[in-house]
């Protein structure tokens, strides 16, 4: 055993018996009145106030702020092109297709600026991002840093922005600025966060254009703002963009949160008819790509744009699909759900979390769950004068003596049920498809906000604890990342694939454009893609050439183009996979290169490269990134 999980044993415990200790004082204390600092005042005043007497100072907390961002920037941008070392296919897609649609004008697939460029056949490379990499593309180049640059950007924002929205939530309380500055920090050295801010993944700045969505959505509540609403509303539609899973989540949540809102008042039927609109307008050509794909309209392609179909459906691949095992299939999204906000799934891949540390870090799954229980009980509580909207706990704590209206009352209500639904349509999200990391990624902000709120209940009730809390904390992201910076790109080599991409770059240098190039499929990936975006191979030329293993296959992947081909021939393939063969005969394979293929350029690996034997006079074996390079 190791002795992160000896630690993970020990802090959750102890994570265990904080909350166990702030539910028993809690329900000691005397039952006073209510926390005052849970409204925003008569003036109308907001998170920026300052708040009651008491607590951290302004300038203190926005020092400390400065420090945490520094922090969080640090984490996400130090080696950013060197961990993990190498790409995944999923980025290397993303990369390409902002390539090919910044210098030549169409993406791989050979569409004039596609309103959703299809990636693999059945997408998998959401828009929002492909074309931020066009922009960056346009203004700075391409290259590895440069792709991860804007999910690492992104992720910088985030973590701004979510000490703002704490700061919303807390409003007037005594010790706002400390649960802000403390959900600040968990965010900036949250292992799912941190991972996801260094490598491009579509659904990687979901975080960011989701948190914003909701900033702008709760300002809106507090202000009574139609301005503000048809911005969130944008935003919101933005967020359909950025990655597929939102297609479900937020419809789901902005139904069940408008409908609180119009019941509290915070939102008429004006606003609603307005920022629809917006947010219709800003999604319609989404919308209309969604309706050639799923209702039958046909493709519009232009030489400006195309709204064109996906090459295959991944619908019975993501969701569950009626029938006998139904509900067997139901059983398991819930169990691997619940797997995943405890313990940590260990069967996802390995881009997404750290063994050892998994998303929140494993022992914060106590706490989470005391936020939650806190939020439903805020959600359905009666109200009595707001306390049924703003209740963290049943004592009186440092806000008394700032004491809501009832319109305040009922607008942090509104504020909190954003999160509370927001939640809800996680869940019904992660129930209805087959469920992993990526998929998930909308689940994850808000689980964060339910741990800050599950700490502020220990803050509340035993101070000590809640210190003791963010020890744990500390020492588990001192932990993380020297791990992550240190061992993180040998744990996740079989999806960055690194080297690979060098090697290729310097097989066609070798090759140029008339010899063939013949690719190692072993331990790789999608091979083509990644060698596609390290050449800055023509997008024209791909799409003339390409010859896709299965062209109806869920997601295609290339046999070959131009003068590429993944995957070596039959007859030296058989050499090279033959221990017995290799033994008998070290030269063997080395012949079979010479006779058949002796103009030809071969990437192998190394085992590939020891299983042919000497080779001939004339020929090099040049080794680049952990692979070979044999030619004549």
């Amino acid at each position: 055993m190791r002795i992160i999980d000896i630690y993970n044993c020990i802090a959750t415990a102890a994570c265990v018996l904080m909350g166990a200790a702030a539910f028993v004082i809690g329900k000691k204390r005397e039952r006073g009145s209510l926390d005052g600092g849970r409204g925003f005042g008569g003036d109308g005043a907001g998170a920026g106030s300052g708040g009651c007497a008491g607590g951290l100072s302004s300038k203190a907390t926005y020092i400390a702020l400065a420090v945490i961002i520094a922090v969080a920037a640090f984490l996400r941008l130090f080696l950013l092109g060197r961990v993990p070392l190498g790409l995944a296919p999923d980025e290397a897609s993303i990369g390409y297709d902002a390539y090919a649609i910044a210098k030549f004008g169409i993406d791989r697939n050979g569409y004039a600026y596609p309103v959703y460029p299809i990636t693999w056949g059945p997408g998998g490379g959401s828009p929002l991002l492909i074309y931020l990499n066009v922009l960056s593309i346009k203004l700075f180049g391409t290259g590895i840093v440069k792709l991860r640059m804007i999910p690492a950007i992104c992720g910088i924002l985030t973590v701004a922005l979510f000490f703002f929205i704490l700061k919303e939530l807390t409003a007037k309380r005594t010790y706002s600025n400390e649960i802000s500055l403390f959900g600040t920090a968990f965010l900036a050295v949250c292992p799912w966060h941190v991972i996801l801010s260094r490598w491009t993944l579509d659904s990687n700045i979901m975080p960011f254009t989701l948190g914003l969505a909701v900033y702008l959505f709760m300002l809106a509540i507090r202000k009574r703002s139609t301005l503000l609403y048809c911005l969130s509303a944008a935003m919101y539609a933005v967020c359909m963009y950025s990655y597929g899973s939102a297609t479900i989540v937020v419809p789901l949540h902005l139904l069940l949160i408008c409908i609180i809102c119009l019941r509290k008042k915070v939102l008429n039927i004006k606003q609603l008819i307005a920022s629809g609109v917006t947010f219709m307008v800003v999604f319609a050509p989404l919308f209309v790509f969604y309706a050639v794909n799923y209702l039958g309209l046909p493709e519009i392609i232009t030489e400006h744009f195309s709204v064109n179909k996906f090459t295959a459906s991944r619908t019975g691949e993501v969701f569950l699909t009626p029938g006998p095992g139904f509900f067997g299939q139901l059983f398991d999204n819930a169990k691997t759900l619940l797997v995943a906000l405890t313990i940590g799934d260990k069967h996802e891949m390995l881009c997404h979390f750290y063994p050892g540390y998994w998303m929140l870090y494993v022992f914060t799954f106590p706490i989470v769950f005391i936020g939650i229980a806190i939020g439903v009980k805020e959600l359905f509580a009666k109200e009595r004068d707001g306390a049924g909207a703003v209740s963290g706990g049943d004592g009186a704590d440092a806000g008394e003596g700032c004491v809501a209206n009832a319109s305040d009352a009922a607008a942090l209500y509104s504020m909190n049920a954003v999160w509370s639904t927001l939640l809800i349509a996680c869940f019904v999200m992660a129930i209805a498809i087959k469920a992993d990391a990526s998929r998930m990624v909308m689940m994850y902000l808000p689980l964060i906000f339910y741990f800050v709120k599950g700490a502020e209940y220990i803050y509340k009730n035993v101070r000590k604890c809640f210190y003791a809390l963010c020890v744990v904390v500390l020492l588990a992201a001192i932990s993380f990342s020297k791990d992550y910076f240190t061992d993180f790109t040998n744990k996740a080599a079989d999806v960055f694939m690194p080297g690979y991409g060098d090697a290729m770059v310097r097989a066609y240098e070798i090759a140029g454009e008339d010899r063939t190039v013949y690719s190692t499929y072993d331990g790789l990936s999608s091979p083509f893609m990644l060698a596609l975006y390290y050449t800055n191979y023509s997008p024209v030329d791909f799409h003339n050439t390409v010859v896709y293993k299965d062209p109806e296959d869920e997601f295609r992947v290339a046999a070959s183009y131009g003068n590429f081909v993944f995957g070596l021939p039959e007859d030296v393939l058989a050499v090279v996979s033959d221990d017995e063969s290799a033994d008998a005969d070290t030269e063997g394979g080395a012949d079979v290169i010479e006779a058949n293929y002796g103009d030809d350029i071969f990437v192998l690996s190394i085992a590939e490269k020891d299983a042919l034997g000497d080779l001939p006079n004339g020929y090099n074996a040049e080794p680049v990134g952990g692979y070979v390079i044999v030619y004549k």
